[in-house]
């Protein structure tokens, strides 16, 4: 289901985005703006009708703990078709969320007719998830991660978790691979170093330095979302909001196409370019891609937030290793891992998910610093 999804995703985008102009002969620069404008007034619309959809993979979850079920009724559709509204015309939101709710209320319409037990329809709301996660990053073990972090100290269930989800993870990208062979689609979510890995031990000795930043952008990105929270609380003005927002991504498109979309699809070729920009342009992109991001789904353009947070803090580590340019691999690497640590405080599920998007040698040191962060941001609460 979820390679469906973004089959289907891909194909809105490229008929907005390349398909339309192309056949329409359209060179303006002002397209980007146009079309965000659009989709802004039918986003308000439906934000109108459908207030606060999709719903986001926290609230899915945390609906799921506080009453032991996920709303299905009447919410799948409403979740399908407001993502799909915002990720086709340019939202910089990832489609995770709108996955979450979808699938969650699947399991559950499921769970209702086959009488299954709190327990049972637990593990697989958590194992859908999983896959999600999966399928969505090109992520194996990201799924499996979750298991890790299972606030349990029993080893048996958390063994069998690992094994249920590593299955459920499989087939989720088994059958995304099906779906792309039919549909063809490139992946383009990696990060590119010029050249191999050169360890050099200044690049191990400011491991502490690209900790701190990353958990710093990480506040920084999280607190985006609550600030930008408070200019449209208790406003009617729906319709007026995603306009507002439309314009804001229109005209940040026109500025640079790496502040639209979730960033999955640029990720890989600004990567290979981030070395011969300076450090400005750098940080302007990723500490940008984070107020938009937070700032539009406040608007009503709403999604998932984890592929725009890989993008900025991607962004944020290159600019650190423009500033101390030893072993980049290393720097950009703990920063995205501290960053996204900081903002969903699940250290197994990020190391899963950056498993395959980072050179494969730093892989122990980002599941080291995922886990540091993690304790990190606990004592720090707790203190």
């Amino acid at each position: 289901m979820a390679g469906g999804y973004l089959i289907l995703v891909n194909f809105l985008i490229n008929l907005i985005w390349k398909t339309v102009p192309n056949m329409l002969n359209i060179q303006t620069i002002f397209y980007p703006l146009i079309i965000c404008i659009v989709g802004g007034l039918i986003i308000g619309f439906q934000q109108r009708r459908m207030p606060g959809y999709p719903r986001t993979m926290n609230q899915v979850i945390g609906e799921y703990k506080t009453t032991g079920k996920i709303r299905y009724t009447h919410e799948i559709s409403k979740n399908f078709f407001n993502a799909i509204t915002v990720l086709s015309f340019g939202g910089s939101v990832g489609p995770e969320a709108a996955l979450s709710g979808i699938l969650g209320g699947l399991i559950n319409w499921v769970g209702d007719r086959m009488k299954l037990t709190l327990k049972r329809r637990e593990e697989l709301v958590n194992m859908g998830i999983g896959a999600i996660l999966s399928t969505v990053f090109y992520a194996p073990f990201a799924g499996i991660g979750k298991a890790f972090d299972a606030p349990t100290r029993d080893f048996r269930v958390r063994g069998r978790k690992i094994f249920v989800y590593t299955i459920t993870v499989i087939s989720g990208v088994i059958g995304f691979g099906f779906m792309n062979r039919i549909f063809p689609h490139e992946s383009t979510f990696g990060i590119h170093f010029r050249q191999n890995i050169a360890w050099t031990w200044q690049g191990f000795a400011l491991i502490p330095v690209a900790l701190v930043v990353g958990i710093l952008f990480g506040k920084l990105f999280e607190n985006l979302g609550k600030w930008s929270k408070q200019l449209t609380r208790n406003s009617k003005r729906t319709v007026l909001w995603a306009i507002v927002g439309g314009l804001i991504i229109g005209g940040a498109g026109m500025i640079s196409p790496y502040y639209q979309f979730s960033g999955e699809a640029n990720l890989l070729g600004f990567s290979r370019i981030a070395m011969d920009q300076s450090v400005w342009f750098l940080i302007m992109i990723g500490i940008g891609k984070a107020i938009i991001t937070n700032l539009c789904f406040s608007l009503g353009w709403r999604g998932g937030m984890i592929f725009p947070a890989i993008f900025s803090s991607a962004a944020t580590g290159f600019a650190l290793s423009a500033i101390l340019p030893f072993t980049p691999a290393i720097l950009v690497s703990v920063t995205i891992a501290a960053s996204l640590t900081s903002i969903m405080r699940q250290p197994g599920v990020v190391a899963g998910l950056l498993l395959l998007l980072l050179p494969i040698e730093v892989f122990p040191i980002i599941i080291i610093v995922c886990y540091l962060t993690n304790y990190l941001l606990k004592s720090l609460s707790r203190g």
